[in-house]
């Protein structure tokens, strides 16, 4: 794809910041402007991400068709279904001792102790910088989860590298990681912004392919470190075992296999909350073209009973639960019929508008877990088609509880047409969507009331 092209895709349509919104629950999580490399933790009740944002550098604005990125945001739910997003906590121009226009705020990480949180973030030094130039990493730190976070007047001394992680194990003692090549590992002091130990390189891993992007967490006494790795053409999430934060590691799998649509990278963190393990990650799903322009994801992750990872295959539909109130973008689905069904955007040249379900005559599309939490009286379908037709929608399956049948005209403008329902539904409940009568229909959302 030439620089012209990724121009004219990309610069088409504004992205906006979002100082406080929310988002919901489905993937990509974020859906106003670019995200990766999200970094979860876990405050109290709340689920805490910190990404990195994507942008697109035009000429002379840092190195074209690469990663570019300028500020980080922060954002958070209480229920991993509405994201509200904290807006910009740092910027590339706060650095003291940074290049600000280097445009390399790459993957960042984030951990609290003894009431404070330290942010660490990668970043372009300039000369008169303890590292000098080159990527090293530095260290800002709040009171509060979201901020506002004040960095520190120089990097983290003897460190040269990306993907900055910190684990704090069961006696206290911290762990930096990051990469440049090989994965490095060392002790923090206790102030978190200083090594206690020299670097080692963590050896075990695959010796052949890029590794990069550490993630660290302990589970039943045995330390995981996961990271990506490109054994192939584009980077897979790995993980080893080991019985010290040091090591050695021993090789055990593949927690998620290679983008199916070429995206280079992936970058990732694992979790748990209220009992549930889960993945983040991410994937270019808002720029197929681009994969310098990526949109954070999450997946729920388990574990065999020896321990293993059980491999993770990415969905669209996400986590969590839908409220029956809200726009369900069904397209979003979590399960689709094998022939006569597909997704498209609603404008190409505007991706962030989202995404419609096409189907075909015979065609289906089901979304997972809805909660119905009052009674409903009515649904609505934003629905586009050529000629005249007839949607079925049943709970459960396309052999369960009709809940309505609705006819649509024909046309080449959308609609919203909204019908009565006269069976009782309560609780959680898949919804099934079917074309049985007519020719393609384009439906983009469905809501209930």
């Amino acid at each position: 794809m030439s620089r012209a092209q990724v121009k004219s895709y990309l610069l088409s349509f504004a992205v906006f910041t979002l100082w406080a919104g929310a988002a919901l629950a489905q993937n990509p999580l974020v859906r106003d402007h670019f995200t990766a490399d999200p970094s979860a933790m876990v405050v109290g009740d709340r689920v805490y991400v910190y990404p990195s944002h994507d942008i697109y550098c035009e000429e002379n604005n840092g190195r074209e068709n690469w990663f570019c990125m300028q500020d980080y945001h922060v954002f958070s739910s209480d229920n991993l279904t509405e994201w509200t997003d904290h807006g910009v906590i740092l910027h590339q121009e706060d650095v003291p001792w940074g290049n600000p226009t280097a445009n390399s705020m790459w993957a960042p990480d984030c951990i609290e102790r003894n009431g404070k949180y330290y942010f660490y973030f990668p970043d372009h030094g300039r000369e008169s910088s303890v590292n000098g130039k080159g990527f090293t990493i530095g260290v800002a730190v709040a009171d509060h989860p979201e901020g506002p976070f004040i960095p520190e007047s120089q990097p983290i001394k003897g460190v040269k590298g990306i993907d900055p992680n910190v684990f704090i194990d069961d006696d206290g003692q911290a762990y930096l990681y990051w990469s440049q090549e090989h994965i490095y590992g060392a002790k923090l002091k206790e102030n978190m912004l200083e090594l206690a130990g020299d670097p080692v390189i963590l050896k075990e891993l695959p010796s052949k392919g890029l590794k990069e992007g550490p993630y660290m967490f302990k589970k039943d006494g045995a330390y995981y470190l996961t990271y990506p790795h490109v054994a192939n053409k584009t980077e897979r999430l790995e993980y080893a075992v080991g019985k010290s934060p040091l090591g050695p590691f021993d090789f055990k799998g593949v927690i998620m296999d290679e983008s199916p649509t070429g995206c280079w990278t992936n970058h990732h963190s694992i979790i748990q909350f209220k009992g549930q393990h889960y993945l983040f990650y991410h994937h270019n799903d808002y720029s197929p073209g681009f994969d310098k322009n990526r949109s954070i994801r999450t997946d729920s992750l388990f574990f065999e009973d020896e321990g293993s990872i059980r491999k993770v295959v990415p969905t669209l539909r996400g986590i969590g639960v839908t409220k029956m109130t809200d726009r369900i973008q069904i397209d979003r689905y979590s399960a689709l019929a094998d022939k006569g069904a597909s997704i498209a955007f609603l404008d190409n040249k505007k991706p962030f508008q989202g995404w419609m379900v096409e189907l075909e005559n015979g065609a289906w599309v089901k979304y997972n877990r809805i909660s119905f939490h009052e009674k409903i009286h009515t649904v609505s379908i934003r629905i586009m088609a050529s000629k005249a037709g007839k949607l079925a929608l049943y709970s459960g399956n396309e052999k369960g509880q009709l809940l309505a049948k609705v006819r649509f005209s024909g046309g080449d403008n959308w609609e919203m047409i909204q019908k009565v329902i006269t069976d009782d539904i309560s609780g959680i409940h898949d919804i099934v969507l079917v074309n049985e009568e007519g020719g393609k229909v384009a439906v983009d959302w469905v809501k209930f009331e």
